[in-house]
């Protein structure tokens, strides 16, 4: 998989390719690079305010899609002319895959059990924080999640918060299809479709996207997600939420929920910074 528009695209993601090692952050700061990223793809939906309200910490404000300026073009589609869907939040999880990934100054391969990827998943929430100069341009991350506790181990000791979470991805027998699932604590994120075809282009899609958050000890931390991916594809198939946390009630609310493009090659760096 492949981060979608958050490389905006990452849209999951967005993380320049780069070959500098994680630890030449400087500072404060922290760095996780996934490195030959072989799949990175985002879920992009709207949420009602209240709801993403209360994903925020103190400090924060959510932005309406009509207001939003990093929109994915899905997104832009459904609210024009529609004042209610324009008053909605847009919100995205992004999933980024690659076999190997830099935290802080440690590499880091899959174990058996992971399934032969490191795996980085986020959830974002369109936002600003309260009283700053006006942008229009953040999100605010609910959370992040790794498949490798080392990764999440070694994160938190720069007060950077991290959970784990649980991927797969399987062959569909006598198909030519495949599943693929996120599997947080109870939720369950699963799409089930054409992961190969010949519709692969090379992608033009490069940039970066702004993460804000709070983390440990109340550190304000700004993360900057740089890509630009070799190639993208759409990803026909069907998209299908479990669970009955605020994740995946927001999911299931909300009027749209696009999964895709795929994009994959390069690396995708995450610099937090203080």
């Amino acid at each position: 998989m492949t981060l979608k528009h958050t490389l905006p695209a990452l849209g999951l993601l967005g993380a320049l390719a780069t070959s500098a090692p994680a630890q030449e952050a400087t500072g404060s700061g922290y760095v996780w690079v996934l490195r030959g990223v072989t799949f990175s793809a985002c879920v992009d939906f709207l949420v009602d305010r209240d709801m993403a309200e209360k994903q925020l910490t103190p400090g924060f404000q959510v932005v309406p899609a009509g207001s939003f300026a990093p929109l994915s073009p899905v997104l832009r589609r459904e609210i024009d002319g529609d004042s209610a869907r324009s008053a909605l939040i847009p919100a995205q999880v992004c999933v980024i895959e690659s076999p190997t990934m830099n935290s802080g100054d440690g590499l880091y391969s899959p174990t058996t059990k992971m399934g032969g990827s490191e795996a980085v998943v986020y959830w974002a929430i369109a936002a600003m924080r309260a009283g700053a100069t006006p942008t229009f341009d953040q999100w605010f991350v609910a959370d992040y999640w790794t498949n490798d506790w080392r990764v999440r181990k070694q994160t938190e000791s720069a007060f950077v918060p991290v959970s784990t979470f649980k991927r797969a991805m399987v062959a569909v027998p006598e198909t030519s299809n495949h599943g693929y699932s996120i599997s947080i604590g109870k939720t369950v994120l699963s799409w089930t479709g054409e992961l190969a075809g010949r519709d692969s282009l090379a992608s033009t899609d490069t940039g970066a996207v702004t993460q804000i958050f709070d983390g440990k000890r109340t550190i304000k931390w700004t993360a900057t997600v740089y890509a630009s991916p070799q190639w993208t594809r759409h990803l026909p198939g069907v998209f299908h939420v479990e669970g009955k946390n605020d994740l995946a009630k927001a999911l299931k609310s909300s009027p749209i929920r696009m999964f895709g493009p795929m994009y994959w090659g390069g690396d995708v760096r995450i610099e937090f910074t203080r």
